[in-house]
C-alpha cells in the first residue's frame, strides 16, 4: 500500500469537501432558519459562476469578481425570498420543491438567453502546481481548502459573536418566543436566505478555475449538497462541515481503491447513515 498516494488522495478529497461544504452550508443555513428545502440553491450556484465570469471580463480581478458575483446572487436570492419563498413558509415540502424547482427551470433558461448554451471557461487562474508526496498538486486545491476553512470561521463568528447571529439562533430555536421578544421574523428570514444565496454564488465562482460554467451545472452540485445536508443533519452547520469532509474523503479514496464504484459511494454513505441515524449525524429527531 502506497502511503504517499493515500495522503495525496486525502488532500484532494479535502479540497473537494471544501467545495461541497461551501455550497451545502448555504443550503443548511437557509433550511435551519426558514425550514424550506430550497432546490433553487443549485441555480444560485450556477448564477454565481456566470456573474463571476462577467465581472472578471470587466475587472480582470478574480477575487473582486468572486465577491461581486456572490453579492449579486445574494440580492437575487433576497428578491426570490420576499416575492415567492416567503409565501410558502409552513406549507408541506411538495409545495416547496415545486416552487423552487420552477425557479431552477427559470434561471436555466435565463442563463441560456443572456450567456448562451455553450460552456464558458475563465482565463487560466491559479494554474501553478506544487510537488506533494512525489505527485503534482494543483495550487488551487490549497486555495479551496483555505476558502472552506475561512468560511467556517466566518460562520462561527457571525452566529456566535454578532447580534444578528444571536437573533437567527433565537428565531430558529423558538420562533414564538423570539417574536414575542420583538424580533422581526421577516427581516431575519430574508437576510438568512440572502446569506445562504451568497454562499451558493461564492461556491459557483470558486468552481470556475477548475471547470467551466454551463446551463444546468447547478443540478449536479445540488444533489451533493442535499446528500451532505442530510448526512450531517438538516439545519446543522457543524454537521454539514463534517459530512462534507466524509463525502469528499470517501470519494477521493474510493477513486484510489474502488474506482469502478466511486460515483455510488456518496449514495451508499447516505443510505448507511439513514439506516442507522435517520435524522443525520448531528440532526435532531
Amino acid at each position: 500500500m502506497d502511503l504517499n498516494a493515500i495522503a495525496f488522495q486525502l488532500i484532494l478529497g479535502i479540497a473537494s469537501a471544501m467545495l461541497y461544504w461551501i455550497v451545502s452550508s448555504g443550503l443548511t443555513f437557509t433550511f435551519g432558519v426558514t425550514r424550506v428545502l430550497n432546490f433553487a440553491h443549485g441555480a444560485f450556484y450556477m448564477l454565481g459562476a456566470y456573474f463571476t465570469l462577467s465581472f472578471f471580463a470587466l475587472t480582470q480581478n478574480y477575487l473582486l469578481s468572486l465577491f461581486l458575483g456572490a453579492v449579486i446572487v445574494a440580492l437575487i436570492g433576497a428578491g426570490c425570498e420576499r416575492g415567492l419563498i416567503s409565501r410558502i413558509y409552513g406549507l408541506p415540502i411538495p409545495f416547496q420543491l415545486i416552487l423552487t424547482f420552477g425557479l431552477v427551470l427559470l434561471f436555466d433558461d435565463l442563463v441560456r438567453i443572456f450567456w448562451g448554451s455553450v460552456p464558458k471557461m475563465m482565463p487560466a487562474q491559479f494554474i501553478g502546481s506544487i510537488n506533494v508526496f512525489g505527485r503534482i498538486l494543483p495550487v488551487f486545491s490549497l486555495y479551496l481548502i483555505f476558502a472552506g476553512v475561512a468560511i467556517a470561521l466566518v460562520l462561527y463568528f457571525l452566529l456566535s459573536k454578532t447580534d444578528w447571529g444571536v437573533e437567527i439562533r433565537a428565531i430558529t430555536v423558538d420562533p414564538e418566543t423570539a417574536m414575542c421578544s420583538g424580533l422581526n421574523p421577516a427581516f431575519l428570514y430574508a437576510t438568512a436566505f440572502m446569506f445562504g444565496s451568497f454562499l451558493a454564488g461564492l461556491g459557483g465562482g470558486l468552481y470556475l478555475p477548475i471547470s467551466s460554467a454551463s446551463p444546468g451545472m447547478g443540478e449536479h452540485i445540488i444533489i451533493y449538497a442535499f446528500i451532505v445536508t442530510v448526512i450531517g443533519g438538516l439545519g446543522s452547520i457543524k454537521g454539514a462541515f463534517v459530512s462534507a469532509l466524509i463525502i469528499g474523503i470517501i470519494e477521493s479514496l474510493g477513486a484510489l481503491f474502488v474506482p469502478w464504484m466511486t460515483i455510488a459511494l456518496p449514495y451508499i454513505a447516505l443510505s448507511a447513515v439513514l439506516l442507522v441515524r435517520p435524522e443525520g449525524i448531528f440532526g435532531e429527531e
